[in-house]
């Protein structure tokens, strides 16, 4: 009966054992950062075509529009941009992100004077192309954009 009993019991430890020990899960992946997150960031231009056309190219010796050295894209405020284009001036105004993150649009920029952007009346709407990244941005703009030449322009964007 002794034996009985010892086997029961070691039995039912074991089974308890095994019972309470937790299989390692599947681990989760880290969650999809959203695309308003990752453009929240300020940006600088890596390279910038016009019609298709490299403009400037961060790392060539020289280029046809050196100016989008000091070229700068602040998007690090939740709704306030800024925007240093490759001629000097400095616009400040707001940005949306379109509800299915694939359009970017800069709204009421002007200069400290009021001045806005030639020809823009204050906006520039720009396509994401492509998935963002906590590094790099390429926006298109919707529209010609006159101080392009009167040509669409794809920015290659980078942060830092």
């Amino acid at each position: 009966m002794k034996n009985t009993i010892r086997v029961f019991i070691s039995v039912l430890c074991l089974s308890l054992i095994a019972a309470c020990s937790k299989d390692d899960p599947t681990p989760t992946p880290p969650p999809t950062p959203l695309v308003s997150d990752l453009i929240k960031k300020v940006w600088s231009a890596s390279n910038i075509q016009w019609d298709g056309n490299v403009q400037y190219d961060k790392t060539a010796s020289s280029n046809l529009i050196a100016g989008y050295a000091q070229f700068k894209l602040d998007l690090a405020s939740s709704s306030s941009a800024s925007l240093t284009e490759y001629d000097g001036n400095k616009f400040t105004g707001t940005y949306s992100l379109s509800l299915d993150n694939k359009t970017l649009t800069l709204s009421s920029l002007k200069t400290s004077d009021g001045t806005e952007p030639t020809g823009t009346g204050g906006t520039l709407a720009f396509t994401i192309s492509g998935v963002p990244t906590a590094s790099s941005l390429v926006i298109e703009s919707t529209t010609a954009y006159v101080k392009a030449s009167n040509k669409k322009i794809r920015l290659s964007l980078v942060n830092p």
